[in-house]
């Protein structure tokens, strides 16, 4: 039985993060988090265990875990992102336009089990990162470019947790997966100081492009007494290069793109009751976007993320669960700069008209609840909800963009 529910779940994630359109995330472009219990309370889970989810998050806690735990859930995403350009140069006629990218589903699969009762190992493959918009077929006096932009990202993330004493270590190794494509409406290239002639805009874009990247992570418990502990961890950036991806150029010839996942780094700290009745946790974690390949063209600034939550036991079967995630957006009230995309130069204006329309990584308040049910002795029922309000950003006088997201997420637990 285990080996089934293993095995199907593990089947089901990958097809669908092959065959899934597009994923939208929060914290720049990667979930506040991964599992229904992390998501449901803010993102948690450095300072604290959030189950075999903790694979992720900080694969240290993993070792807390009694038995074998499988876990099989989603997350369904419902964005609402608006774009228009203003009437300035003949760009757009200032309409605004809502992307048809408005809504995906993110499966996630998760398993752990003991090796010795020091040592255990865990297993997970994650939806974890991901963006898009969709404005194709949309009047060409809009300004919109005929856009469109696909970003995918998922990581199998296999771990071992040691335990020494009220000391907790972690260890993960990372295999990545990534999609991404992008069509626009652009002119051909001119001479450097000629503007460009709308007359020879062309669709543009070299169709679905994938790569894989490898990485590893790092954490770190500790038990300052058993009911407040203390964590950290750490994950690497991880390189990747989505080839002939768009014609940034614009001399005919797709180009590549390097667009690396960055490090991260946190710590957290976590209290539970003496009664187990409740729980309280929060994090910091900071994303380095800035380092980053890709998003450091693009202008992308460094993350700090602070998440808060909490749970509450009402009695043997029912936990109730609430949050709060906070990060400034990587593009918030940016003045964009001419970089070096696609391996030629790439005007301030076109970083700006990428990052607005194409990845509006603009959200940065969420607000979480949740709760689970104990089905059966070995089945239990996660449930969680994510609000992030709308947020509008504008640049280079002309351009704007906002993004507002919804999202549900349901795990079933089995326990053996």
């Amino acid at each position: 039985m285990k080996n089934t529910i293993l095995g199907t779940t593990i089947k089901f994630v990958t097809m669908s993060l092959l065959t899934a359109t597009m994923l939208h995330a929060t914290n720049g472009d990667n979930m506040i988090g991964v599992g229904t219990q992390s998501r449901s309370m803010g993102g948690v889970g450095v300072g604290t265990g959030v189950g075999t989810d903790s694979v992720f998050r900080n694969p240290a806690w993993l070792v807390d875990l009694k038995g074998f735990n499988a876990s099989f859930g989603a997350t369904l995403f419902m964005p609402t992102v608006k774009a228009k350009v203003g009437p300035a140069a003949g760009l757009g006629n200032g309409q605004e336009a809502k992307s048809k990218a408005d809504l995906s589903i993110i499966p996630t699969v998760s398993h752990s089990d003991h090796i010795t009762e020091n040592l255990s190992y865990g297993v997970g493959m994650f939806g974890v990162s991901g963006m898009g918009a969709d404005y194709r077929n949309e009047n060409p006096q809009k300004g919109l470019a005929n856009m469109r932009t696909s970003f995918q990202y998922m990581r199998f993330v296999p771990s071992i947790s040691y335990k020494i004493e009220d000391w907790r270590l972690g260890l993960g190794l990372t295999l990545a997966y990534g999609a991404l494509s992008i069509s626009a409406m652009t002119p051909d290239a001119t001479a450097p100081g000629t503007p460009p002639n709308p007359a020879t805009a062309k669709q543009r874009g070299g169709g679905l492009s994938e790569d894989i990247g490898f990485g590893a992570q790092v954490g770190v418990g500790y038990y300052v007494t058993p009911s407040l502990t203390l964590g950290a961890y750490y994950q690497s950036e991880v390189s990747t290069t989505y080839e002939d991806v768009f014609d940034f150029t614009t001399n005919g010839t797709y180009d590549d793109l390097k667009l690396s996942q960055p490090a991260e780094v946190g710590v957290g700290i976590g209290y539970t009751s003496d009664c187990k009745c409740y729980t309280v946790s929060f994090d910091y974690r900071r994303i380095m976007w800035s380092d980053a390949n890709g998003y450091d063209a693009f202008g992308w600034d460094d993350q700090d993320v602070f998440a808060i939550g909490g749970s509450y036991k009402v009695n043997s079967d029912l936990v109730l669960r609430a949050g709060y995630n906070y990060a400034k957006s990587p593009l918030h009230n940016k003045t964009f700069q001419g970089a070096n995309v696609g391996g030629a130069p790439f005007g301030a204006f076109n970083v700006a008209y990428f990052n607005t329309l194409g990845f509006p990584a603009y959200t940065e308040s969420h607000i979480t609840a949740g709760l689970s049910y104990q089905l059966t002795k070995s089945t239990g029922l996660d449930l969680g909800y994510v609000y992030a309000p709308k947020v509008t950003e504008k640049s280079m006088n002309v351009l704007e963009a906002s993004n507002k997201q919804s999202a549900l997420s349901a795990t079933l637990r089995f326990t053996f």
